[in-house]
């Protein structure tokens, strides 16, 4: 049996926070009314840096344990599982949001671009990286 590769996911971990820092330093001035990298009494505070951050090990933690689980997927399938589980699960509600927030269509993209790409990170990495079989038993 397969077990979670957790150098696979503190990998995937990482590369998602990377892109992060860089999805929220590219914000367009539409949307915060400032420039991201300017006026740091507006930035976000620690709590919610490390609350975003813990939610985002935590999903990601989720979708290898699912992907673990799956038997009988190739790596290609578990890749089309994770962009899946963003496409059918998470960008609905996002949607749903959206609507009830009015937000204009190139906010609505940049909120969502995040989520494409670390899903995208996640589908890459899990599924082609998974732990190795151990010859002892439990």
């Amino acid at each position: 049996m397969y077990k979670i590769n957790h150098k696979a996911v503190v990998l995937a971990f990482v590369f998602q926070i990377v892109a992060g820092v860089a999805w929220y330093a590219s914000t367009p001035l539409s949307f915060l009314e400032r420039s991201a990298l300017e006026d740091m009494a507006k930035q976000p505070t620690v709590g919610v840096v490390l609350l975003f951050a813990l939610a985002s090990f935590v999903y990601l933690y989720c979708t290898a344990w699912l992907l673990v689980r799956i038997k009988g997927l190739s790596g290609f399938g578990r890749f089309f599982i994770v962009i899946g589980i963003w496409l059918f699960i998470v960008v609905p509600n996002q949607i749903f949001v959206f609507i009830n927030l009015h937000l204009n269509n190139l906010d609505i993209l940049y909120l969502l671009s995040y989520g494409a790409a670390s899903s995208a990170i996640a589908a890459i990495v899990l599924p082609l990286w998974r732990s190795s079989r151990s010859i002892f038993k439990d």
